[in-house]
């Protein structure tokens, strides 16, 4: 997923919603994605740290280009 050297996190969502809503178009997969299930059930995550706050900036976090966030399932 590319975005731009100064993005947010929230700006990084979008990208990764978009994505993955073409990959599954092209492949002919699930039209339609609960984005806000999703959100409430997963966490994005970089070396263990969860990006929480939307509005900070992944460079704040320590993110540069090709390094690789994860979802993890949020414990209740």
């Amino acid at each position: 997923v590319v975005v731009v050297q100064n993005a947010s996190v929230l700006e990084l969502k979008k990208a990764l919603r978009r994505h993955i809503q073409l990959r599954q178009a092209r492949q002919g997969g699930v039209q339609h994605l609960s984005w806000k299930y999703i959100w409430r059930t997963y966490h994005l995550t970089y070396n263990g740290e969860k990006l929480a706050d939307d509005r900070k900036k992944l460079r704040e976090y320590g993110i540069r280009n090709r390094d690789e966030v994860s979802f993890i399932k949020k414990l209740r």
